[in-house]
């Protein structure tokens, strides 16, 4: 975007803000556009920039309207007015407790890391540029949201505009891709998957779409092309995954071994059951999800019936084996290196949202362009922008912003157009919107109804006030030793010891350790505890769900130069681990991003290339098991050949049976 069409845009923006009767489409040509009759620039290509910035403000959330009156109380003639109401441009007026200030902030921390977190930031900087946000947020529980199908933001767009949408999905019932007409009504997030809820145009119903099973483009059509779903209707046919039939399965396990999956089953009397296993019962309703789980035991487990289950595990192992150790197609052939550009929204949007930071008070150069994500070079540019800019009065005198630079601090004054932030858009609101949906499950009772209440006032400071927010359903499912977080919360509070008798699926095995724990987070539907391991005398991370005892133990100090803070990654990289090349399916790309892969590179099936660290691999054949083929270990060939090992072995007892 260019600096003169940054300036102009600007200036449009302050004029139409800045006018409480309107301004006539001339007076704009005169004062933002510098038109003139007899000039070298011909009315017509000038009024067409005009309706192409028009389109610019309104992306950026300004409703411009347009009536007929008189521009001044003397004129004679009516003309078409323009305005922008800076009511529905502007945040309103909302309060925050302390309470919901911190809760606020704890909920955009919870979108880091995941699609959302981009909205989720500039929300928050917007919040605490209105004074509603505390300068540090607490940062010894951190709930983190997951969502990693990069759709998501595309149907939830869909769903907000009432937009009608088309996909090709591959049904699990029939095992083929089929095209849907849908008309998306919300989102929501159901046994650690993300679920599309809409209406089917071609089946007259209302449907559930698994995102992962989506495949290919999500194509967008005319917006308002159909009437929004009535108020629960997304949380009730989620309801129904729920409520779908429990199917139970008969296992055969080896003795000693799948410690994780015994905590879910129920043995049985040995009976028949071979020397060496055990034989129980599980219990599940999904089968797909099913199969997935039990893979990744390997051939520490066979499925005895029924045999649609025992089945998929089978075809699970069968097409993670034929991947193995491939190369895959060829790399998309690299073009010219593409400069980057700043597009007008992006630009534009960033400005807007700089002016009411910066009137706060001086603000070091520096500290401002990493608040924003530029460099210090491009904060001058913007500011260079906005030393143009200002209204222009009746005699077409222009009353510029006072832009000050001195010693790498920077200070704004007279900006009373742009001095209030502007409003949430849709995918910032949605955001904090999820991320106050993640602290329920680790809420107090007293925090509760202030998180409820920050939903409603979130929802209030969107672009169209309450209730514009499409649904979206995020449930915690029941995760097992869920009780135990108050007190795990407790102890970080406290600086207790704790003893944890815990559970390593990997080694199968149990292991006692004494832990101060420093920190809760959440990723998804599962809790960890950040905790230093006397066993180990390091940092280390544990599942809450794999705890199997924990009491009180007698305290013990940190190392005396020990720093608790600040709080490292979930998963740390160290000098040990495997750099394992994977390739994903196009139904895979999501795991890029949900594992904190690198180097992607772009394959011409529409695959992906990436590498990704692993602590060992006695894991990495787990994971590749589950998905069945759409993941694919390339190197090194150790680590393929270990793998080829271990799914050799699952498969000949998943055909034992």
């Amino acid at each position: 975007m260019s600096q003169k069409k940054t300036e102009r845009l600007l200036n449009l923006l302050i004029a139409l803000l800045h006018t409480e009767r309107g301004i006539s489409r001339d007076r704009l040509l005169r004062d933002v556009y510098e038109w003139s009759p007899g000039g070298k620039r011909d009315r017509e290509a000038v009024e067409r920039q005009f309706e192409r910035d028009k389109a610019d403000l309104r992306a950026l959330g300004a409703e411009i309207s347009e009536r007929q009156g008189y521009e001044r109380e003397d004129s004679s003639a009516t003309t078409s007015l323009y305005r922008i109401d800076p009511s529905l441009f502007r945040l309103p007026e909302i309060e925050f407790t302390p309470q919901e200030q911190s809760l606020l902030a704890l909920a955009g921390l919870a979108c880091q890391g995941a699609l959302a977190a981009a909205p989720a930031r500039a929300a928050l900087r917007r919040l605490e540029a209105a004074g509603a946000l505390p300068d540090s947020p607490p940062s010894l529980v951190q709930p983190r949201i997951r969502i990693a199908d990069p759709r998501y933001a595309i149907l939830a767009d869909a769903a907000s505009k009432q937009a009608e949408i088309r996909f090709h999905y591959y049904a699990t019932s029939t095992g083929r891709e089929e095209e849907r007409s849908v008309q998306p009504w919300g989102l929501g997030q159901r046994y650690g998957q993300w679920y599309l809820v809409g209406f089917d145009v071609a089946r007259g119903a209302a449907r559930v779409f698994r995102l992962s099973r989506i495949r290919g483009r999500v194509l967008v059509g005319t917006e308002h092309s159909f009437d929004p779903a009535r108020a629960g209707a997304v949380h009730e046919q989620l309801e129904e995954l729920a409520a779908m039939p429990a199917q139970h399965a008969r296992l055969r396990i080896a003795e000693g071994r799948a410690l994780e999956l015994r905590m879910a089953w129920t043995q049985l009397p040995a009976g028949d059951a071979p020397e060496g296993w055990d034989v129980g019962e599980y219990t599940y309703q999904d089968l797909s999800v099913a199969a997935d789980y039990l893979a990744g035991f390997g051939d520490a487990l066979a499925v005895e019936t029924p045999d649609e289950l025992a089945d998929a595990v089978v075809r699970r192992f069968e097409g993670a084996l034929a991947v193995l150790g491939t190369q895959g197609a060829p790399p998309v052939p690299a073009g010219p290196t593409a400069r980057r550009t700043t597009s007008s929204d992006e630009r534009l949007s960033r400005i807007v949202d700089l002016v009411p930071f910066l009137m706060r008070g001086p603000v070091r150069v520096d500290d401002a362009a990493a608040r924003y994500g530029i460099t210090p070079r491009e904060l001058l540019q913007e500011l260079g922008a906005l030393q143009f800019s200002g209204p222009t009065d009746l005699g077409g005198w222009q009353d510029l912003i006072d832009v000050q630079v001195d010693d790498d601090v920077v200070s704004l004054a007279n900006a009373p157009e742009l001095a209030r932030p502007r409003r949430l858009s849709i995918e910032e609101a949605l955001s904090l919107q999820l991320g106050l949906q993640t602290l329920l499950p680790m809420a107090s009772v007293d925090e509760q109804p202030s998180i409820r209440s920050l939903a409603e006032k979130v929802s209030a400071a969107t672009l169209k006030g309450a209730g514009s927010i499409p649904e979206i359903d995020l449930k915690s499912e029941p995760q097992r030793n869920a009780e135990l977080l108050p007190e795990l919360r407790a102890a970080v509070a406290e600086g207790s010891t704790l003893r944890l008798e815990y559970l390593n699926p990997t080694k199968d095995e149990r292991t006692e350790r004494l832990v101060n724990p420093l920190g809760l987070r959440s990723d998804g539907d599962r809790w960890y505890v950040d905790a230093y391991c006397h066993r180990v005398d390091e940092r280390r991370v544990f599942r809450v769900d794999r705890i199997v005892g924990l009491e009180a133990a007698a305290p013990i100090p940190l190392p005396a130069d020990y720093d608790p803070f600040p709080a490292p990654r979930m998963f740390e990289p160290r000098d040990t681990d495997i750099v394992a090349v994977l390739r994903l399916a196009p139904e895979a790309l999501w795991i890029e991003h949900e594992y904190a892969a690198e180097d992607g590179i772009d394959l011409e099936d529409g695959s992906r290339r990436v590498k990704m660290r692993v602590s060992g691999l006695d894991w990495l054949p787990r994971f590749l098991a589950q998905f069945g083929g759409s993941v694919a270990l390339e190197g090194p060939e150790e680590a393929v050949e270990e793998s080829r090992a271990w799914l050799a072995r699952a498969l000949r007892t998943a055909r034992s049976r």
